[in-house]
């Protein structure tokens, strides 16, 4: 009983670790700036609107239909909105720093069920320091919160698979329905191609017959029509096919955004998986040389990476973190290469010149840093991570030479951990001072209050409704110089939002004019007739 209570509190010790790693990791990030004027204001002015209106169902941005995206995502900005009293940066990242940890918590146990717990530990710790991971962990985005049913899904099917527990085949159906329905196909394409891979691979498809496919599709169905009938009711068809046909089916074949050639992600996975990159490929050589050996958890984990892989890389619409998904089989990848050099004292070359090379990459690539991008010498604001990679290897030489192989590894996420650091309490505050649309909103906002002016439109700045996050109104877009004459034509009084380079160009198509706020790039003009 004593061991077995040993081995719970270790557990329990590890999740904590993980959970308190995950916070300093990420929340120090969202602490000191504005949410960001693209994606972020949009996100959270579509929240905005929805909890305006009472229109759950059918997302709105600038009062119209906003199809790019599901609702469900918004409902939890909103729910964060309500905890937090306010739209800040705090508020709409957290259900994404939730997700992350909640993810990397499911790597965990998924990779605890055949690696020691120690290196399940470490697959949740290189999860977390992976460069994309972090990144979207920091942001806005609801790629997480679809990576959190995804995650569940493939870990309850495996388990199915391995116990025959027909509930948790029902759960992995329900989560796939979750996951569709938060973003759209990809919700169930990557489950779909993993699980198909994987038993192909393994020679087990008459397990098709087991896994309760019938049932599992009333499930799956059943969460998509429990949004897409209210959304029918309220939105009617042209709203339905819009968000299904074409930002579904017309991102993946042809795609009217983002189209990239069949070989971007290959281009682009050794980036977003730093520090771990060279780790990664050191361990597929690992595997190639052992392949005879390889178990079925294994196969599980390598189908969870690659044919996914393969699949989005066919797809015309490409991002890079549309393959999100497939970080968590990365990480175990890592993880068991490094259990089985330490573990069975194998070829230490697998795993020491990888992590020196990443090392020295990190420490040479610091050379290449523009000194100057968009007026911010950021090799100099990045100098706390550059000094801390070089006594990092030095650190690295001396846990080689007394054979400290599983201390050598921590030193990636040690830096990862110093990055972070230096990312949230230096760039992230000097960034956000430079992007912020915060100032001249409230501006906005004050000379519609306090000066009365009513008349207020931006020229070319581009879905100027997100502003109404700071204004609490719709500000008109006029979108070419005709339009602009047009409109000051009719109007007497009149402040116009336009950027510096657009005011050179259309500065004489003013009356009268007064710049009378400037804020990052932007300013905003009055126009009186008098």
């Amino acid at each position: 009983m004593s061991l077995f209570n040993n081995k719970l509190r270790d557990t329990y010790i590890y999740l904590l670790i993980l959970i308190v790693f995950s916070i300093i990791l990420f929340v120090p990030s969202t602490l000191d700036r504005d949410l960001h004027y693209r994606d972020e204001l949009r996100y959270t002015e579509v929240a905005r609107e929805m909890e305006n209106s009472g229109d759950y169902f059918v997302p709105q941005l600038g009062g119209r239909n906003y199809t790019d995206k599901p609702p469900f995502y918004f409902w939890f900005l909103i729910l964060t909105k309500k905890i937090f009293g306010e739209y800040s940066a705090s508020a709409m990242v957290s259900p994404s720093i939730i997700s992350a940890i909640i993810i990397i918590l499911l790597t965990f146990y998924f990779a605890r069920s055949f690696l020691e717990e120690k290196y399940a530990f470490l697959a949740g710790i290189i999860l977390a320091t992976t460069v994309l991971f972090f990144s979207l962990s920091i942001f806005v985005r609801m790629d997480l919160l679809m990576m959190v049913f995804i995650t569940a899904a493939l870990f309850t099917f495996f388990k199915a698979y391995q116990n025959q527990k027909d509930y948790l085949y029902f759960l992995t159906y329900l989560f796939i329905g979750f996951a569709t329905a938060i973003k759209g196909p990809a919700g169930f394409l990557i489950p779909l191609i993993t699980i198909l891979g994987f038993l192909i691979w393994d020679n087990k498809l008459e397990k098709l017959k087991e896994i309760k496919l019938v049932q599992g599709l009333i499930i799956f169905l059943s969460v998509i029509l429990l949004w897409l009938i209210p959304a029918f009711i309220f939105g009617g068809k042209e709203y339905i096919y819009e968000l299904l046909v074409l930002q579904t089916f017309g991102r993946a074949v042809n795609s009217f955004a983002h189209s990239e050639p069949f070989y971007y992600y290959f281009t682009t996975l050794p980036l977003t998986l730093l520090p771990w990159t060279f780790l990664l490929i050191s361990s597929f050589f690992y595997i190639i040389k052992y392949y005879r050996n390889i178990n079925p958890e294994l196969k599980f984990i390598l189908s969870w990476f690659f044919w996914p892989l393969l699949l989005f890389s066919i797809f015309s619409g490409k991002l890079v973190f549309y393959l999100l998904p497939i970080y968590p089989a990365a990480s175990i990848l890592i993880a068991y290469l490094c259990q089985q050099i330490i573990v069975n004292q194998d070829n230490k070359k697998f795993i020491v010149i990888p992590v020196l090379l990443t090392i020295i990459v990190i420490i040479a690539g610091s050379f290449f840093i523009p000194a100057n991008i968009e007026g911010y010498n950021l090799r100099n604001l990045l100098k706390p991570t550059i000094i801390a990679s070089v006594f990092i290897l030095l650190a690295a030489a001396a846990l080689y030479f007394k054979n400290k192989y599983l201390s050598l590894i921590y030193l990636l996420p040690a830096l990862m951990l110093i990055f972070s650091l230096n990312l949230s309490l230096v760039i992230v505050p000097t960034a956000s001072q430079s992007y912020s649309k915060r100032p001249i909103g409230e501006e906005l906002k004050e000379l519609r209050e306090k000066e009365n002016i009513e008349n207020i439109a931006a020229f070319r700045y581009g879905q100027p409704e997100t502003l109404a996050v700071y204004t609490d109104f719709f500000i008109k877009d006029l979108g070419n110089e005709e339009t602009l004459i047009n409109y000051l034509q009719e109007k007497q009084e009149a402040v116009i939002l336009v950027r510096d380079s657009d005011l050179k160009r259309i500065r004489d198509i003013f009356v009268q004019k007064k710049v009378i706020y400037h804020s990052n790039g932007y300013n905003l003009v009055y126009h009186l007739v008098e």
